[in-house]
């Protein structure tokens, strides 16, 4: 599908991706007084509000490690129907699909081994080409570049976040959840505030390095924390993994601005007040997680 015909709709906004435009009409100054006394303080920060929600649910799932590996299943349904809709693949692609490319290895690594990853990773693309083959047109092709985007990049994160479940500590899963979160959160707080110097305009116009740094710093330090306290890894490979860990969370981050970028849209959906979609929260996560689960196998490796 061809978005280009709806780009006349968008303008910058705050977040550095699209917004819908918004025509002001006249308003009566007595019901303005009435509407912004009757402001309430989640109105006025619900990305507050939002944060301290989602951290409160994360908690009460993270108490033992099947109950986490459920919370991120119902992710995967929520994440994959906001990829399904921002592509809008109708019939071509149905939801199904999505469900079994990230749900098929995550139960493959939890319940056995990941070396029979490859089984589910191998039988995604040939019942696309079989389910697909009465479709098959020129528009077509563009939605199997983001089914196999959605293939490679969602499904493989969010597995690698259920290998480091399975294989580490229970606190030690969820800490590296939070590093990221803090690494988000005072990026977009001292880049809003203090940030001057852009980061990638083209991409995301207002991320400044200030933001950056202060988020690598802040990230870095919880996951250096956390590997001293909740594992025998080393200063040094504890901070090297520390870094590529924060730093690819940002990566994730510009990677999925991009693709709404390109599409034009803002957020992935409006599920979350001030964040936009459930795949908002998690794109860094789906970046960051591989890397520990590429140290965890190649560990031997580092002297």
């Amino acid at each position: 599908m061809n978005f280009s015909k709806y780009r006349f709709n968008f303008s910058s906004d705050d977040e550095g991706t699209f917004w819908p435009g918004v025509i002001e009409l006249p308003v009566d100054e007595n019901t303005k007084e009435d509407e912004e006394s009757s402001s309430n303080l989640f109105t006025s920060n619900p990305r507050l509000f939002t944060a301290i929600g989602l951290l409160v649910l994360l908690s009460l799932f993270f108490t033992n490690k099947n109950s986490a590996f459920l919370l991120l299943i119902f992710a995967v349904f929520i994440a994959s129907k906001e990829w399904f809709d921002m592509f809008d693949y109708g019939i071509v692609i149905p939801y199904p699909f999505l469900l079994y490319s990230a749900l098929a290895p995550m139960f493959i690594v939890y319940y056995y081994d990941i070396s029979l990853i490859y089984i589910s990773f191998f039988l995604l693309p040939i019942g696309v080409i079989i389910y697909t083959g009465s479709f098959i047109s020129y528009g077509i092709y563009e939605k199997f570049g983001s089914l196999f985007i959605f293939h490679i990049w969602f499904s493989l994160g969010i597995t690698s976040v259920v290998f480091i479940l399975k294989n580490y500590s229970l606190l030690f899963t969820y800490l590296s959840i939070i590093s990221i979160s803090l690494s988000d959160t005072l990026a977009y707080e001292v880049g809003r505030r203090y940030g001057k110097t852009k980061l990638i305009e083209h991409i995301s116009p207002n991320k400044t390095v200030e933001g950056l740094v202060a988020g690598l710093a802040t990230g870095m330090f919880a996951m250096i924390l956390n590997f001293y306290f909740n594992t025998e890894t080393e200063l040094l490979t504890a901070f090297i993994i520390s870094l590529l860990f924060v730093g690819f969370g940002v990566l994730g981050d510009l990677f999925v601005s991009k693709i709404k970028r390109t599409i034009s849209i803002k957020d992935s959906s409006s599920l979350l007040p001030g964040h936009g979609g459930l795949l908002d929260r998690v794109d860094s996560y789906l970046l960051s997680f591989p890397i520990l689960l590429l140290f965890s196998l190649f560990s031997y490796l580092i002297p």
